[in-house]
């Protein structure tokens, strides 16, 4: 760079080219004591950018002070605490830009969803506090923790971390005893499951402490499952830092092969993996002993393979509420609620093409379910029927790539018209994409959404704001980036 101007220019240009990891790096480059006001913005909008929301908020927080008089500092902020759900905060940044700019439409724009996801939010949160107490009281029941259910149980607190809620416990397994705490979270502002963090050490409850100590409880959880999993990638010959690189979010691909008994049999898989797509399957255990004879883990073209048995059915109707989106398989509902057990597929892309990565998840999802006791697989937001995810599998034999078994295709009409999108682009790094309103009949907007798709993962296109697409010469069809109406977060909409 020649000069300041001419670096802020390339960083524009980045900018508007949605290369925010060139950003993340080329700032990150300049020593912390050199980065000025201005430099730390932009490295946080760059984060915001890259969904790295936690980060963009830090930078944000450094310069609080000189932030205050500055409205784009506080869209900045307003930004990240919105998409980490912190909706409380993200409304005062809004109402402070509105209460200097009036006319900032996006900053209108977020305050409205804002205080529609409060709504929202308060509507469901009486039935979160009661499936909150309920999914404390089953993890003390079990059999490893207090073996019954608690004598005296109280919602004690509530606090937040990490873009998600927690509520602290004090519990009494009998009445004489002393008042134990317990936390359970995370849960999104709408969500009625935890993230898994439910635990308690059998610690007297103070209500001094009561938070500090939840808090503390679930920072140990979250560094235990961190840890372990980066013990697991050593040990198999990974860095533990892939995941957490800089770049566009892709994945993750994985779902679940429902099964209709508890038999697991991992050599017909392999069998299967060969005959199918010449896979060949090389564990890695060191141990012969410490072989896992419920899962398959192991490598393939670059990339890392996870297969296990969960002897268990998809908890609290997940499965059976997913199977009615698949409108093309009447039965999917009652057949689904014949599984008893699944099988978790899991594809870590290590650095290859998320194209490679979803080509491999689909020849091992078609593989497994060849199984006899396969009904079923969850995954993108629906449930497939076997024959059919394997029928469209053996596309890829033909060069063609399979692509109603990676991205469902919603159609929904009102009075104002036909509308559609997709659920599924977002595991590609591309954003989903939403058709409104439409005069078109539905099956023309499904088939339209197809082509788009096709065009975008053959080709490795991306769409952009204020765009035109189209498949004839005269077709122009304008493309908006807005909030999604259909689905969470931003989306591409063209206009049919």
């Amino acid at each position: 760079m020649t000069s300041q101007t001419d670096f802020l220019d390339q960083i524009a240009a980045w900018h508007d080219e949605d290369e925010h990891a060139q950003i993340i790096e080329t700032i990150s480059k300049i020593p912390e004591n050199e980065r000025d006001y201005e430099l730390i913005g932009l490295l946080a909008r760059a984060y915001n950018n890259m969904e790295d929301y936690e980060k963009a908020l830090e930078l944000l927080l450094s310069v609080e002070e000189e932030g205050k008089h500055d409205l784009m500092w506080h869209f900045r902020i307003g930004y990240a605490y919105y998409y980490m759900d912190l909706l409380e905060l993200a409304e005062k940044a809004f109402e402070r830009v509105l209460k200097s700019d009036p006319g900032d439409g996006d900053a209108q724009e977020f305050l409205e969803w804002i205080r529609e996801e409060i709504k929202e939010g308060a509507e469901i949160k009486p039935k979160q506090e009661e499936a909150a107490l309920a999914q404390m009281t089953e993890w003390l029941s079990h059999e490893n923790e207090l073996g019954c259910v608690p004598e005296k149980i109280e919602c004690a607190g509530e606090f937040d971390l990490h873009g998600y809620h927690y509520y602290i416990y004090k519990y009494k397994k009998t009445a004489e005893e002393p008042w134990l705490i317990g936390v359970c979270g995370g849960y999104g502002r709408r969500d009625l499951d935890h993230c898994g963090h439910v635990f308690s050490e059998m610690e007297e409850y103070d209500p001094d402490t009561a938070e500090e100590k939840a808090i503390a409880l679930v920072e140990m959880l979250r560094e235990a499952w961190i840890d372990e999993m980066r013990k697991e990638m050593k040990a198999r010959g990974l860095n533990p830092d892939d995941p957490f690189e800089d770049g566009p979010r892709t994945g993750p691909f994985a779902g679940f092969v429902l099964l209709n008994s508890y038999d697991f049999d991992p050599e017909q898989i392999k069998a299967n993996l060969k005959n199918d797509w010449d896979i060949p399957i090389i564990e890695e255990a060191e141990d012969p002993d410490a072989v896992d004879e419920n899962a398959l883990v192991f490598e393939s073209d670059g990339m890392m393979v996870a297969i296990s048995l969960i002897e268990g059915p998809i908890p609290n109707g997940e499965a059976e509420h997913y199977a009615e989106t698949n409108y093309i398989w009447p039965d999917a509902v009652e057949t689904v609620k014949t599984h008893k057990a699944q099988i978790l597929l899991a594809v870590m892309d290590r650095g290859q093409p998320a194209l490679e990565a979803g080509k491999l998840f689909t020849k091992i999802a078609s593989s497994c379910l060849k199984l006899e006791n396969a009904i079923g697989l969850y995954t993108s937001g629906t449930v497939f029927q076997p024959e059919f995810y394997i029928d469209v599998s053996e596309m890829m034999n033909d060069g063609d790539l399979p692509i109603l078994n990676w991205i469902y295709f919603g159609v929904y009409a009102n009075e104002k018209g036909t509308s559609g999108y997709t659920y599924g682009l977002r595991m590609f790094g591309k954003e989903e994409i939403e058709i409104l309103e439409s005069t078109a009949m539905p099956e023309t907007i499904h088939d339209f959404l197809i082509d788009i798709v096709y065009y975008i993962l053959s080709g490795d296109i991306t769409l952009q704001d204020g765009e035109t697409i189209g498949f004839t010469e005269y077709q122009k069809l304008k493309i908006t980036r807005s909030k999604g109406i259909a689905l969470d977060g931003f989306t591409m909409k063209i206009d049919y």
